[in-house]
């Protein structure tokens, strides 16, 4: 984390008019707020190690970073960076870097380096130390070398580690960690830093023209579509009461009793309208890491008020508790068997549901399970449309993680957690689709890699996709923009929410259990949620209950309807015009 900092901070980052430090600040404080996400066990024995093992070695710090380019190293001294992070002057030795910052550039500058993280040795022990974080460390430590220009891996890992556990000097900061550095040169690898922040300075600069493109679209769709009857509005409640009740299921391959929320709506009074309806329409909702089923309780209390049965998944590999127990040690990681897992806990409440159905449960009768929706989110948003029939080709996910820094020189987080696949046995079955499911919306998805263009392609069904401008987790343009071009099913949507993040679509109150920085997650997410409650309404009502009439919603001119403020809604269901995607093949 602070090593990434002082990466893109010190003078490496190009100037544009674009990127600013609290872009910056997003991207680093991601890689120890998101990818802790998969990792392992025994952290007593591993901080023993380590410890064991740094403080027999001779205390040095790194009193240098050294930027080695050629025959030239431009050189910043760590003393010179703590007198700057206490004076906010800098030494002449430093001034040639900070002479290239604005003073509210500087400003930032010194918060990180004056800022705290709150990080006890445990949790950071337990993501190093685990496969996914051995991955990132390994990948950093490209850029990142010992002072005999070898990957700076277990450099970086120790100094993160003691200096969580150095309480005295400041914890976790990101002087404290350069002063636990096993050497006394950091060498960072400038062509390369400069290759990764060019490709990821064109992904961003580009999804701005991409977006902009998009708004233009969804505008003239607008006018094209001017007419508009706000007669039953999805976004206004509906007249149906609901009761919630707890549905364990049994996941093959599980040795433990899975559980759901099930929003189940009551009768309605025979002389009501909505009365006639033959039927129950179900939608299964699948949460991301270290969330779980009551986060988008707001969106299944919705739907069940509108008549639909809702159930709301606990995946118990990547829930909040098993994160919670995975971080202070008492659990192993969740690792690619659970990704396939999550698409097969849909499978599982499904064929609970109709087994208790057919055994005569009388508040089941009506349910309709032969057509059913599907709602998720980031990693929820990889298990709906997997379940949806999006193939996985685990050739071309080898070809695309086992790439290097310098081949693939990409900041998609996500990339990290797709790749965990991998971890699989090549004998492995990675058929998770159920011909059970009719539409599927897929909130902020992870697809570029796990699915790719072949794998989304088999997608035969309804999708709606949506992405926040602002996901520095799964960013929106080769996550969700792209792939959704690469969809070839006849009705798709595809909603872009400019401003949105990663954590934009979530209760705030239920979002996660880790202590994210307002960087990564963004404005408020309140306003966000009606017209998210409105859009999924209507594309269920359109493609579970053949409602024509809904396809009104999917349109930018009902989306202008809303205010949104901070937010931004568009939505189209193709690309074909836009001028900043190419087209497929291409």
């Amino acid at each position: 984390m602070a090593f990434i900092e002082l990466l893109l901070l010190l003078g490496l980052w190009p100037m544009s008019s674009y990127f600013n430090l609290s872009h910056l600040k997003r991207f680093c404080y991601g890689f120890f707020t998101i990818c802790g996400t998969v990792p392992t066990r025994r952290v007593a024995m591993m901080l023993g190690v380590l410890a064991s093992t740094l403080t027999a070695l001779p205390a040095q710090g790194a009193e240098r970073i050294q930027f080695f380019f050629g025959p030239f190293e431009p050189t910043i001294y760590v003393e010179d960076l703590e007198t700057f992070a206490e004076t906010g002057e800098a030494p002449e030795r430093l001034a040639p870097f900070t002479n290239r910052f604005n003073d509210q550039q500087k400003q930032a500058f010194r918060g990180i380096l004056n800022a705290r993280y709150e990080l006890s040795p445990i949790p950071v022990a337990q993501f190093t130390y685990s496969s996914l974080g051995e991955n990132l460390l390994g990948k950093l430590g490209q850029v990142i070398q010992t002072d005999s220009f070898l990957n700076g891996m277990k450099g970086i890992r120790g100094s993160l580690i003691l200096a969580a556990d150095d309480t005295e000097n400041g914890g976790l900061t990101t002087l404290n960690v350069l002063h636990r550095f096993p050497a006394k040169t950091i060498q960072i690898d400038f062509s390369l830093a400069r290759q990764i922040i060019a490709e990821n300075e064109q992904i961003f600069m580009r999804r701005d023209s991409v977006v902009e493109d998009i708004q233009q679209l969804a505008q003239a769709q607008a006018r094209e579509k001017s007419e508009l009857s706000l007669n039953n509005d999805p976004r206004a409640a509906g007249p149906y009461t609901w009761q919630i009740t707890t549905l364990p299921f049994q996941t093959p391959g599980r040795p433990k009793t899975s559980v759901a929320d099930l929003y189940l709506p009551n009768q309605p009074e025979p002389n009501r309208p909505e009365a006639a309806a033959e039927s129950t329409p179900v939608v299964i909702i699948s949460h991301g890491v270290a969330s779980s089923r009551k986060t988008f309780a707001y969106m299944a209390e919705h739907l069940a008020s509108h008549g639909y049965a809702v159930v709301a998944l606990e995946h118990i590999e990547t829930s909040a508790d098993k994160f919670i127990r995975f971080l202070w040690g008492k659990e192993d990681a969740p690792g690619g068997k659970e990704l396939l897992l999550r698409s097969q806990d849909i499978t599982a409440v499904l064929d609970t549901l109709n087994s208790q159905k057919t055994e005569g449960d009388s508040t089941l009768t009506r349910l309709d399970l032969t057509s059913v929706g599907l709602l998720g989110q980031s990693l929820g948003g990889y298990t709906v449309l997997a379940s949806g029939g999006a193939g996985i080709d685990p050739e071309f996910l080898a070809q695309e993680c086992q790439s290097s820094l310098a081949e693939r020189p990409t900041l998609n987080l996500s990339l990290l957690t797709q790749c965990t696949l991998l971890d699989l046995p090549e004998e492995t079955p990675l058929a998770v689709a159920d011909e059970r499911v009719s539409a599927v919306v897929a909130l902020n998805p992870l697809t570029s890699s796990i699915f790719g263009m072949g794998g989304l392609q088999k997608i035969q069904i309804p999708v709606m996709i949506m992405a926040g401008t602002n996901d520095y987790v799964a960013p929106a343009l080769p996550e969700q923009i792209e792939p959704f071009n690469w969809l070839t099913t006849e009705h798709k949507k595809l909603v872009v929410m400019e401003g949105g993040t990663h954590f934009s679509f979530l209760d705030r109150q239920t979002q996660s259990v880790l202590p994210f920085s307002e960087g990564l997650t963004g404005p408020d997410p309140i306003t966000a949620r009606e017209p998210t409650r409105a859009l999924s309404l209507a594309f269920f009502n359109r493609h579970l209950q053949n409602q024509p009439e809904a396809e009104q919603f999917l349109n930018q001119a009902y989306l202008n309807e809303f205010p949104t403020e901070p937010f931004n809604f568009s939505v189209v269901d193709s690309l074909a015009a836009a001028k900043t995607i190419k087209p497929i093949g291409m």
